[in-house]
């Protein structure tokens, strides 16, 4: 007997004027080839394409806007590497930039403000997309919140949606459906299996997976909780296109203010002296998107949310991102004249009218994410990037921001965060594709863990991701068959004939064989280099053992003894003959269980003085790994002080880790205190010795339970000083 299950949401509308049980019968909207829930770039972009290979398509929105983050605020575009952008997604760039040229002349500010036509205000997007839909004779709706999902013999036969304003429920069918929406909403409620939150670090051998900060015991876990959201919302300062910032609902002053601190401290005068970065807001037309006021915690119950939790969550978020601007022009600890300037930033008068002024989409940086027939990790982002069935590639860096603030025993702190380094890589099909529903594409909460989704869940992934989608569910209409059936080949074909990159660069790939059966330290462990992709013959091959950063071995078999009983970190890095760098090869080997000697102190627990930013390096090993980096001379006084107490008296080698940069000093003060006082080093950051991220810089003496310590300063610097991390690694007695 057939079988048909309904899925319900809870509530899916709010301040609807019609009561549950008055409610009138849902009206069938015509029939289409296609039906899209979830109107982001994603969705839009899923549905011109489907729309283009001549299928009848529908788009549903829940809210008043469609276009998702790309015309809800987010108005920088983060794109990773340029050339791994193709298809529909870079129709929309090219067509922003044709926008600007045309309205403005080539030659104008705007279209060097477009950087490309990435940088672009807000309703230009929205009145490209609708462009775009309209020539694909795409029907759009919107302010349609979801009720229900009805699955029959493994297909989607229609969803149900209220109208939030007018209540009216209507009924959407189709011989194919993509799920478009950040949140997963269509997937979720037909039943398809997925996950919110981190998986562990063990469970899919993530390094950067699971709890990031807190008690040691707990690190690497897995939970339940989501990055922070904040809104991209836009500001202007242009005196005809600016309302003021209102005081919002929720004031969140003193979260704020710390900030009315830094002002007082500094003496600053103006806004862009307390935030430094306010020339990377993508200033276009006197509007631009600071991307600021992220609220960890808050989000938690957003991603199972119905529409009206979603909704209280969202209106905490804005007024948070409000309360920071408000605080800044308002406040009366604030110095009037600081206060001024900071009232020439407003929001625009021009954008977002329904919801006074401020975008109404939160930056859902993640929410649920399928377990689809592909689940894409942290591997497939570094080491294993090629896919048979790749349509098309990624290439951001693993981004997370904070999750959560913990308690520590050495105070409150920020937990989630993490940022490094991807190459370019190949997102297959089956990410895409769900078990147990034969006509449903997911291009947006796609089969990814956290730490793989915090890379590929930018605007124009999204957008390739739907295009994708959109070509797929064109090709299941028209063979008839299941969207897990679709030829590859012919998939493959029309992306690429699109101008959709399928094809991620190569880079060699080599790893670590422990050669030794049972290591034991003060016993030689031998090892043995593994080539698994390599095209040309190695040329450079450096082996680290210690974590110091020093060269200690080459060749493709060595041996080390180690001089402790404890689990050691190997590291090997190579070069073949055409110059290709390969990711590092690591392997932990353990010896013991007994606890490391070693120590070693990230900037986030040193003792800063002065206004360090953050810096990236591009030293392969380093991984973009963000440091800090001072204002180069002519700057305040600044200092970083790493300090720690080491387990045992003897001998340490002390090595620190920097990102590179341009204009680096030559000659960085950096003071180490050991047992026999103080030692002055003059640290040369313009050229690293090696090719690791760390380098030693002394072996010293130390006494256990004593506070040893490594200052560096910028006093006397004739360039900018970097930091990052700071080791004392154990030599002997």
């Amino acid at each position: 007997m057939k079988q048909s299950i309904l899925f319900l949401t809870l509530l899916a509308f709010v301040s609807s004027p019609l009561v549950r049980g008055e409610v009138a019968p849902a009206q069938t909207a015509p029939p289409a080839d296609v039906v899209v829930f979830g109107g982001t770039s994603a969705g839009v972009i899923a549905a011109v394409a489907a729309g283009r290979g001549g299928a009848k398509v529908t788009l549903v929105e829940s809210s008043y806007l469609i276009g998702g983050l790309t015309t809800g605020g987010l108005t920088k575009t983060d794109i990773g590497k340029g050339e791994t952008i193709g298809g529909i997604s870079r129709e929309f760039y090219d067509r922003v930039l044709r926008h600007y040229s045309k309205a403005y002349g080539p030659d104008s500010q705007q279209v060097k403000d477009t950087g490309g036509g990435y940088f672009f205000e807000t309703k230009v997007a929205l009145q490209i997309y609708q462009e775009m839909l309209a020539e694909a004779g795409v029907t759009v709706r919107t302010k349609e919140r979801l009720e229900s999902v009805e699955v029959k013999d493994r297909r989607i036969v229609s969803f149900i949606t209220r109208h939030y304003e007018t209540g009216a429920l209507t009924r959407f069918t189709g011989a194919q459906f993509i799920d478009g929406s950040y949140e997963g909403d269509l997937m979720a409620q037909a039943g398809v299996l997925y996950r919110v939150g981190r998986e562990a670090r063990a469970e899919y051998n993530e390094s950067l997976a699971g709890i990031t900060s807190g008690p040691a015991e707990y690190l690497g876990k897995g939970d339940q909780r989501v990055q922070a959201y904040n809104i991209r919302g836009t500001l202007s300062v242009r005196d005809d296109n600016r309302v003021p910032i209102p005081k919002p609902k929720h004031y969140y002053r003193e979260a704020h203010a710390g900030h009315i601190e830094t002002v007082n401290r500094l003496k600053l005068t103006r806004l862009d002296q307390l935030f430094t970065d306010t020339q990377r807001w993508a200033m276009i037309n006197g509007k631009c998107d600071p991307n600021k006021a992220d609220l960890p915690g808050v989000n938690f119950a957003y991603s199972d949310g119905d529409y009206e939790q979603r909704a209280r969550i969202t209106e905490k978020v804005q007024d948070y991102w409000l309360s920071l601007w408000y605080l800044l022009q308002n406040d009366p600890g604030l110095p009037e004249e600081f206060k001024r300037d900071a009232r020439r930033w407003g929001l625009p008068k021009d954008e977002f009218l329904e919801s006074g002024h401020v975008t109404p989409q939160v930056y859902v940086r993640v929410a649920r994410r399928m377990l689809g027939r592909y689940f894409l990790t942290q591997n497939d982002l570094t080491y294993e990037r090629y896919k048979p069935d790749t349509v098309c590639l990624g290439s951001y860096n693993m981004d997370a921001h904070p999750i959560q603030i913990i308690q520590t025993d050495e105070g409150p702190k920020e937990e989630g965060h993490f940022n490094d380094a991807s190459d370019a890589y190949e997102i297959p099909y089956r990410s895409l594709l769900p078990h147990g529903v034969d006509n449903l594409i997911v291009v947006a909460a796609v089969s990814a863990s956290h730490v793989a989704y915090s890379s590929l869940r930018m605007e124009p992934v999204f957008m390739m991701l739907g295009h994708a989608g959109g070509v797929a569910a064109d090709l299941a209409r028209k063979d008839r068959t299941k969207v897990q059936e679709v030829s590859v080949a012919a998939l493959q074909e029309r992306l690429r004939k699109d101008g959709i990159p399928l094809k991620a660069p190569f880079r060699p790939v080599v790893t670590i064989k422990v050669a030794t059966r049972e290591p034991q330290a003060g016993q030689p462990v031998e090892f043995e280099l593994v080539s698994r992709h390599v095209e040309s013959p190695l040329k450079v091959i450096a082996w680290n053992f210690d974590g110091s950063g020093e060269v200690q071995a080459g060749g493709t078999k060595v041996r080390h003894t180690f001089n402790q009983a404890t689990k050691a970190r190997v590291m090997v890095l190579v070069q073949d003959e055409k110059k290709l760098v390969a990711l590092p090869a690591r392997v932990d080997v353990d010896l013991a269980e007994a606890a490391s000697l070693d120590r070693e102190v990230h900037y986030t627990e040193a003792k800063l003085n002065g206004r360090w930013n953050r810096a990236r390096g591009p030293e392969v090993e380093y991984r973009q790994r963000v440091g800090l980096v001072d204002q180069g001379p002519g700057g305040e006084p600044m200092t970083a002080e790493f300090s720690t107490t080491l387990p045992k008296t003897g001998s340490y080698r002390v090595a620190v880790a920097f990102p590179s940069g341009g204009n680096r000093a030559s000659n960085v003060p950096v003071t180490i205190t050991h047992d026999g006082g103080t030692a002055e080093v003059k640290l040369n950051q313009k050229k690293k010795p090696g090719p690791f991220a760390f380098q030693p810089v002394g072996e010293y003496r130390f006494t256990a339970g004593k506070t040893a310590s490594v200052r560096f300063s910028n006093a006397g610097a004739d360039g900018v000083v970097l930091i990052d991390t700071v080791r004392w690694i154990w030599i002997g007695e």
